[in-house]
């Protein structure tokens, strides 16, 4: 009989962190029965879910903050009751708090980015005594005896920071499909180049930067005539910016996202901190040059000047002196488009699987 592995999840969403666990998941069937718990709410991701994950949602699927926390508490009680000791994986740092006071034995924390500074924005929490409240729980779930690991080094030093004392460093990093991600030839040779961005509203996305650069750049023909489309993935609603000259793209499935690296031929990732970037990656497998903030996670993957250039995140001047250097030189975009396929091709889902399996089942050796 396959022993479960249960994630606990806030919702079904798209973003980075929810399509690692699917992509995770598609794969650990093999050997585990895996089980997703979440409160219910509406779905909104477009990604493939294998018909063996069991999905089980919690509570009634009224909208609503109360329903909400209702749901959060009826789902922590369902766990309780019917998986209090099976192999639980949390990986969202709200959920994450509940643990706090219930306890489970075989309790797993994959942490996905530096979730103590992560609504430091203010856009989701909305006022700073929330966020104080946060970061107090969250500082006392980090003290907590769980099994932590971590999507990056940079994740996991910073969970050191806070934390404050020794927690091993066990890495599973996210790769990609690279059936799905990889260079189609579709880009033309051309003099004018095609941007591309994955936009989310949140500040700390940094996506505000590239708008400010772009206001500046657009007035100077001999740089603007050198772009000829700016495409704009998202699944966000962008009305707060000023995106009259971008080409917006919601994308349904990988596939179309890939399709839309393949036809740019610069990537920019405004991010001030990111986990690990999983859109960076995927863009480089399909051959796209990339430019990146400096932001944290991008490290496992993005060497700069070998197949990337990187800025220092929020300096939107370095931002436009990097883009403009890549727009006049297609010397080095021909050198760094050479070194990322080779790049990308160590970031497979199956080794993830291999080094989240080796973090769960060496507590059972």
């Amino acid at each position: 009989m396959k022993r479960k592995i249960i994630f606990v999840l806030p919702q079904l969403k798209t973003g980075g962190g929810f399509r690692a666990i699917v992509a995770l998941s598609n794969l650990l069937i093999k050997d585990f029965s895996v089980h997703f718990v979440l409160p219910n709410s509406e779905d909104d991701y477009s990604f493939y879910l294998d018909k063996e994950i069991k999905i089980e949602k919690i509570g009634d699927n009224f909208s609503g903050k109360l329903n909400k926390i209702r749901n959060i508490l009826a789902m922590f009680q369902f766990l309780k009751k019917c998986y209090p000791n099976e192999i639980i994986v949390t990986t969202d740092p709200i959920i994450s708090l509940g643990f706090i006071f219930y306890r489970f034995k075989n309790l797993f924390r994959y942490v996905q980015a530096d979730d103590y500074r992560i609504f430091d924005d203010l856009l989701l929490l909305k006022n700073r005594y929330f966020l104080m409240i946060y970061k107090i729980l969250t500082q006392l779930s980090y003290k907590q005896n769980s099994n932590y690991f971590f999507n990056s080094t940079y994740t996991y030093e910073q969970f050191k920071e806070i934390r404050g004392s020794y927690v091993p460093k066990e890495i599973v990093q996210p790769a990609i499909d690279q059936s799905v991600f990889f260079n189609q030839a579709l880009r033309e040779v051309k003099e004018k180049k095609n941007l591309c961005l994955v936009a989310r509203k949140h500040p700390l996305k940094g996506f505000q930067d590239f708008i400010d650069v772009w206001s500046e750049i657009k007035n100077v023909p001999e740089v603007s005539e050198k772009i000829e489309t700016i495409f704009i993935i998202t699944h966000d609603d962008l009305l707060n910016f000023d995106i009259e000259d971008f080409k917006l793209i919601h994308p349904k499935n990988d596939k179309e996202i890939a399709q839309v690296y393949n036809k740019s031929d610069i990537f920019i990732s405004t991010s001030w901190q990111e986990g690990f970037g999983l859109p960076p990656l995927e863009a480089m497998a399909c051959g796209t040059v990339l430019l990146l903030s400096d932001s944290g996670g991008v490290n496992e993957y993005a060497d700069s000047e070998y197949n990337c250039l990187m800025y220092t995140p929020k300096n939107k001047i370095e931002l436009k002196q990097q883009l403009i250097k890549l727009l006049y030189d297609p010397i080095l975009i021909e050198k760094l488009q050479l070194n990322t396929k080779e790049s990308a091709r160590k970031f497979t889902w199956e080794s993830s699987v291999q080094q989240f399996t080796y973090v769960i089942m060496k507590e059972y050796l």
